[in-house]
């Protein structure tokens, strides 16, 4: 018998108790009325991360603005105990990059080159947790669930560790495979005279699109199934079986969305950046300020345009993940008996609709632990 996405509208989980009284708190699980809760193609993927942000917009908004406060936090930290004060003109002051006498100087401080690196190292780190926590709002709107802010983080509070151990994993692969790829790309264009660029510059955008597919699902498996920082990168690898090239091709067009987004959301940015030199050398009272202006306005402006990038960015990826185990597994058919009341008689062990992730390793364990002691009833 097949069954479409209506009629595997599911009644309330219940919890202790019984079933009137736990409707009263559990939501309807509704699979499919998001998105489809079938395999997707590229451009119902990007329609379906933004009916998951409508969905859901504190959690799939709420937290990468966090994760931009969080990094806002840093750079002041920074800034407080930075080991010399080229970090902080560097920061405040927009003409500074065009003073040959500070870049030499800068050049040669190895405490400015420490604390960039820290900073943008964090900063990093931060944006990449909080982009794979966007998969728990994104698999919960397959049951049409809306998920919050907080409630997002408390569903996985305990794996932000284990993915940042991951994510710090992956950075000191890459950064051990790319320095030597970086090396051989400058070797050639010096010996070419720049002509080689023709090749080289698509080449090294073709390897960033083949790595970001390659690794892009490790930190989303260890927040959902559970993984550990080496496994996830090997279940990463495996989701991208036989879809390698649309992938590469999914996240090239990806960069050039973003792209074009960035550079077109930077232009008030760049505006306000020469007013702000014009005002430094002007006679204009309060001018001295203008850096420190331009610094605070530059990092709220930041801020905001990082909460999109996660949000959107996170959002499809995390779709990718689903569409990836829903090829190679049949996670669709999965998710859908797992909410058929007339397959699965109503039990009352199943998790609350609040603390539901649905194709979680629970969630798997839990339904075909239900499957099990059907068919033993049926014997």
């Amino acid at each position: 018998m097949t069954h479409t996405a209506e009629t595997h509208r599911a009644r309330p989980w219940p919890g202790t108790g019984s079933a009137t009284s736990r409707a009263a708190q559990d939501p309807e699980l509704t699979p499919g009325s998001v998105f489809p809760l079938r395999r997707m193609v590229a451009d119902e993927l990007f329609s379906a991360a933004v009916a998951v942000i409508r969905r859901s917009p504190k959690a799939v908004l709420g937290v990468p603005f966090l994760a931009g406060l969080v990094n806002f936090g840093l750079t002041l930290v920074m800034m407080l105990v930075l080991p010399s004060s080229s970090y902080m003109r560097m920061l405040t002051d927009p003409g500074a990059f065009e003073d040959p006498d500070l870049a030499l100087g800068v050049a040669a401080d190895a405490g400015f080159l420490w604390v960039t690196f820290a900073s943008s190292a964090l900063t990093s780190l931060v944006i990449a947790v909080a982009a794979a926590y966007m998969v728990l709002p994104t698999l919960r709107a397959a049951y049409g669930l809306h998920t919050g802010m907080g409630q997002t983080v408390r569903l996985r509070l305990g794996r932000v560790g284990p993915t940042v151990v991951n994510l710090l994993v992956l950075g000191l692969i890459l950064s051990v495979v790319a320095l030597p790829v970086f090396f051989v790309a400058v070797l050639l264009l010096v010996i070419t005279l720049f002509l080689g660029a023709v090749v080289v510059l698509p080449g090294l955008f073709l390897a960033l699109c083949w790595v970001t597919a390659a690794v892009m699902y490790a930190p989303l498996t260890v927040v959902v199934e559970r993984r550990g920082p080496f496994a996830a990168i090997g279940r990463s690898w495996q989701l991208n079986r036989g879809r390698w090239w649309r992938n590469i091709g999914l996240v090239a067009l990806l960069y050039v969305i973003l792209g074009l987004v960035f550079t077109i959301a930077s232009m008030p940015l760049i505006v306000t950046v020469a007013a702000a030199e014009l005002l430094e050398g002007s006679p204009v009272p309060g001018g001295e300020w203008a850096g420190f202006a331009v610094f605070a306005l530059t990092e709220l402006y930041g801020t905001v345009l990082t909460t999109l990038f996660i949000g959107v960015v996170g959002t499809v990826i995390s779709l990718m993940y689903l569409n990836a185990r829903i090829r190679q597994e049949a996670l669709d058919v999965t998710l859908l008996a797992a909410t058929d009341p007339v397959r699965l008689p109503l039990q009352s062990a199943r998790t609350p609709a609040d603390r539901l992730v649905p194709g979680s390793i629970e969630h798997l364990h839990e339904h075909f632990a239900e499957v099990d002691r059907g068919a033993a009833r049926t014997r």
